[in-house]
């Protein structure tokens, strides 16, 4: 089996996928793989790398790979673990949209609509430019530098979940510490941070605390939020369970406070201080206001890679993927790849296809909040910009080691 270096040259029989290294520049690795081998074996995420858009895209919306996934990742994760049907973990993910496929996935998302209507979407529109403003309007006078991941990029959706989802401000410190937690499951390559047993332990509270949350126990859900909404139909149920709708809301609250929002705008950031040509083109062309979270999450998408698993065997690539076995779409390579971009390592604001990239998913598993966290990157910048349109580097960015779900640690500003 051939692998290769962070420069995508031979080195022997580990994935380059493997190297923490890579997750400051995962792209020349991704080129090489894609052009040599786009179906590779990546023995520490024991599944098939894919890095081509055609064939990420096609698994997305291919039957043949399955979206209920999460007993082969568990079985992948933390070997020889097997638990009951009982568990919260098998209740959780069997349960839940992003893990299931045919009629149960079309019920569980049909139940969330009254959340994610064209009138809901005008209300979180309006709800997050205020609260983006207010943000940046928190910078203090004079303020030179700033390290915008905790300055601002960890704050804004935040800030969102409790004004535009409705999750009670009194609640933060007992939902995101479990939270960050649960997270620590989608560790990539490396090793898994946590035991199974405080990973269940955690999911088991975010559990009790949304049970208590719609039975009225917890702090008081802000009228016209997504939750609000959702609680609001829950009568209207037919199709789903009362305890499926709490394990809904529990992956809306993993997904709010999921290091995905923060790690876009974060990386947004770095795009735009290293391309000042395109700050410009943001204030001067209104079509390139909004095509910016297109084109952010394009550029550098917090979620690299997301998950199938094969309910038969299936060629792609010149490999022939087995049943059962697990695939690692890989969206961030998707989404540089020159047969559908061109100049893929460019930002690019008026890029005229910046929306076909995967970073959200395609096809039927699409994610249903792409719409609210397009808007949280368009009015976090549109704010930014209004107040500090000189942004530059001060300093070395630094990356965390998870290459899932990469993202920024630091990143010094010149506010200007």
């Amino acid at each position: 089996m051939v692998s290769y270096d962070r420069g995508g040259k031979s080195v022997g029989n580990l994935s380059p996928l493997s190297d923490p290294g890579i997750v400051p520049n995962p792209y020349p690795v991704y080129a090489r793989l894609a052009e040599q081998e786009p179906v590779h074996w990546c023995e520490s995420l024991s599944a098939w790398a894919i890095t081509r858009y055609e064939d990420c895209a096609g698994a997305l919306r291919d039957p043949r790979f399955k979206a209920e996934r999460m007993e082969e990742i568990l079985s992948g994760k933390f070997q020889g673990r097997a638990l009951s049907a009982e568990n919260i973990y098998h209740r959780f993910t069997k349960n839940v949209m992003m893990y299931t496929d045919g009629p149960r996935h079309a019920a569980l998302r049909k139940s969330t609509r009254a959340g994610f209507t064209h009138e809901a979407h005008g209300f979180y529109s309006e709800v997050i430019e205020r609260v983006a403003y207010d943000l940046v309007a928190s910078v203090p006078e004079g303020a030179k530098e700033i390290d915008a991941v905790s300055g601002l990029a960890e704050k804004l959706p935040v800030h969102a979940a409790v004004h535009a989802f409705g999750v009670p401000e009194e609640d933060l410190d007992t939902v995101i510490p479990s939270v960050d937690k649960v997270m620590t499951y989608w560790s990539g390559p490396q090793e898994q941070p946590l035991e199974l047993d405080q990973l269940l332990e955690h999911l088991a509270d975010l559990h009790t605390y949304a049970f208590e949350l719609v039975e009225g126990k917890r702090g008081k859900v802000v009228p016209g939020t997504v939750i609000a909404r959702l609680a609001a139909s829950l009568e209207d149920q037919t199709e789903v369970t009362p305890e499926q709708t709490v394990h809904q809301l529990v992956l809306l609250l993993i997904a709010l406070f999921a290091p995905t929002t923060p790690g876009s705008l974060a990386s947004g950031m770095l795009a735009f201080a290293t391309n000042p040509d395109q700050i410009a083109r943001f204030l001067a062309n209104p079509a390139c206001v909004d095509n910016t979270a297109n084109e952010v999450v394009r550029y550098n998408a917090s979620n690299q890679f997301t998950w199938r698993v094969a309910t038969t065997d299936v060629d792609m690539g010149g490999v022939r993927i087995k049943e059962g076995q697990r695939v690692a779409l890989f969206l961030g390579a998707a989404n540089r790849d020159p047969a559908v971009f061109d100049q893929p390592n460019k930002f690019d604001l008026d890029r005229p296809n910046s929306g076909k990239n995967l970073s959200f998913g395609f096809g039927p598993h699409a994610c249903l909040g792409r719409q609210i966290a397009g808007l949280e990157i368009k009015w976090f910048f549109a704010a930014l910009f209004d107040r500090f349109p000189t942004i530059r580097l001060a300093g070395e960015p630094e990356w965390n080691s998870n290459l899932e779900f990469r993202s920024l640690r630091s990143l010094p500003l010149s506010l200007g």
